[in-house]
């Protein structure tokens, strides 16, 4: 697996809907799968070189090789969770940002009530150290 610390990238559109796909799953898919579960035309043509570009990316991994009739597909798993690329965005165009306490108060979805923003930042880290 990937170091974490070391990566960051940004994902297109097409790469992000993989991404997706990969990430509510399971298990390893292979590209055929992949194309299955994205459903929609540019799908077929388009996937090996998706995929590609996030295996140089470092966003997915071969996890294993397997046989498919005669020829062998890999499947593949993402590096990093989805969580891990929002914070890893947020990183990149935030980081030691004096817009911060702004930018949590649109996540809390309460971007008029600055007042009251530590109180809902407490009740989300309490709520966090529950779980």
């Amino acid at each position: 697996m990937a170091d974490k610390r070391n990566i960051s990238f940004y994902l297109s559109e097409k790469e992000e809907e993989v991404m997706k796909i990969l990430w509510k799953s399971d298990k390893p898919l292979s590209a055929k799968e992949i194309t299955a579960e994205i459903n929609c035309e540019w799908a077929d043509k388009s996937i090996q070189g998706i995929i590609r570009k996030l295996e140089e990316k470092k966003a997915i991994e071969v996890a294993d090789i397997v046989k498919v009739y005669k020829s062998n597909a890999r499947l593949f798993k993402p590096t990093i969770s989805s969580d891990e690329y929002a914070v890893m965005q947020f990183d990149k165009y935030y980081n030691n940002d004096k817009k911060i306490p702004f930018i949590l108060s649109a996540l809390v979805e309460n971007k008029n009530d600055d007042a009251n923003l530590p109180e809902i930042l407490m009740d989300l880290i309490k709520n966090f150290k529950e779980k």
